[in-house]
């Protein structure tokens, strides 16, 4: 974890909307003079993931140090699209490839999720690259995700910066699965493919910056030449900003994110208000969450339903405590809307907000890389307090049944097959918990 320290003039914006936070990152790489570094869980194969290859790829072609490190499970990028990238000067770099020399990497993934622009902007938070955490689910049919980031600008993205290439650096990385040497194994008719849809996917773009830019919504299609710029978000002046990381050479190495966030709980004074997706709190987060009871602080948390959810397993890790936080005194919410949460944010005492890749599950606590940002603001409180308060429009409050408040069952409205499953991987659960 980075040592705390007061940042001079931080400005941050909130990004909670996938609108803010596709426009922020296109700006920010269009902005850069000298490299963009990208961190990322997954990076995806299907048109928006596309398009935001393709921009890093023009990033490259401006002569810029372009660097993507992904992690090596969750790489979905065609290999001609990736031998494409590496022929136009991207570099790529793998976290925890398969080795039978390292066996247990394989538990072990980067969750980091991280933009830095010139060592002098950051975009952190739990969107991946890939389409339904931007609102285009369709594209893969699968549900949106409700999501979070924060755009930074000053001396906390040089802390990034450096927390990225020390990763970068480490032994847990390897070059891309498609090595320079080993692009004569890919026809160059599947280069060429590769760059011809890339090019069709940044003429979109560039076509949707100009509309952007002359404030319409139009539909015209084809390439725009001479693009290269978008306005910037408003962002507000933020005296103390942290960033927070796990050691570069390894979890347990040293202290991390989840050390860094129970510090901040176990100074809360009056309310904590979280948002994760998965909630399998750990001992020691149970334990902290108990202490700040007892001092008399409100501690409310907001989760996906059994209806929402993306990780059974997870949610069966999660469903037999629902009673037990409850009746610890925790205000427990469940999400019920359309989409599902994959928000990772709390905001405490009304002034301090958190946001990163970090759940409440023993994977982030654990196994996993992880990222937050941790500062001290009450207009910016209130802007993610707001963001948060707004998900329990379409959420149910868990009674100390452990089910939704007023509820005849414990998964109203949720179809028998989903539960019979999930009941069946309750019973597996305890068995791989470290796990979820």
């Amino acid at each position: 974890m980075a040592q705390p320290r007061p940042a001079a003039a931080e400005r941050v914006a909130v990004l909670g909307d996938e609108v803010s936070a596709a426009e922020a990152r296109v700006a920010e790489v269009l902005a850069a003079k000298d490299e963009v570094f990208v961190s990322t869980f997954i990076v995806g194969d299907e048109p928006f993931s596309l398009t935001a290859l393709s921009l890093l790829r023009d990033a490259a072609r401006r002569g810029l140090d372009v660097r993507l490190l992904v992690d090596a499970q969750w790489n979905k990028m065609p290999r001609a699209v990736e031998a494409h990238l590496l022929q136009e000067g991207v570099k790529i770099r793998r976290f925890h490839p398969f080795r039978l020399r390292h066996p247990l990497w394989v538990t072990k993934r980067l969750h980091d999720k991280l933009l830095i622009v010139d060592g002098k902007s950051l975009v952190l938070g739990g969107r991946n690259v890939e389409s339904p955490y931007f609102g285009f689910g369709r594209q893969l049919h699968r549900r949106d995700y409700v999501d979070l980031d924060l755009l930074v600008r000053g001396a906390v993205a040089r802390d990034a910066r450096d927390y990225f290439l020390a990763v970068w650096n480490s032994r847990h990385t390897s070059p891309s699965r498609v090595r320079l040497k080993d692009l004569g194994r890919i026809g160059e008719d599947e280069i060429r493919a590769a760059e011809a849809v890339l090019d069709r996917h940044a003429a979109w773009l560039q076509a949707r910056i100009r509309d952007r830019l002359a404030g319409t919504s139009g539909t015209e299609s084809g390439a725009v030449a001479g693009v290269t710029s978008l306005p910037g978000l408003p962002t507000l002046p933020v005296e103390t900003v942290h960033f927070l990381h796990d050691p570069p050479g390894g979890k347990g190495s040293g202290p991390g994110v989840g050390s860094g966030l129970l510090a901040l709980l176990a100074r809360a004074e009056k309310s904590v208000v979280i948002e994760s997706p998965y909630l399998i709190p750990t001992r020691e987060v149970r334990a902290g969450l108990a202490a700040a009871l007892a001092r008399g602080v409100h501690v409310r948390i907001l989760t996906n339903s059994l209806s929402t959810t993306d990780n059974l397993w997870a949610q069966a890790g999660y469903v037999g405590l629902r009673k037990r936080l409850v009746r610890m005194g925790i205000e427990l919410w469940e999400y019920a809307g359309d989409e599902s949460i994959h928000t990772k944010a709390a905001v405490l005492d009304g002034h301090t907000v958190i946001v990163g890749s970090f759940n409440l599950d023993p994977r982030s606590a654990r196994l996993n890389t992880e990222v937050a940002v941790a500062l001290d603001s009450a207009p910016l409180a209130r802007q993610v307090g707001t963001f948060l308060d707004s998900h329990l429009e379409h959420a149910h409050r868990i009674d100390a049944r452990g089910w939704p408040e007023g509820a005849s069952e414990p998964f109203p409205g949720v179809p028998r097959g989903k539960v019979c499953r999930l009941r069946l991987l309750r019973l597996l659960a305890p068995l791989i918990r470290s796990q979820l």
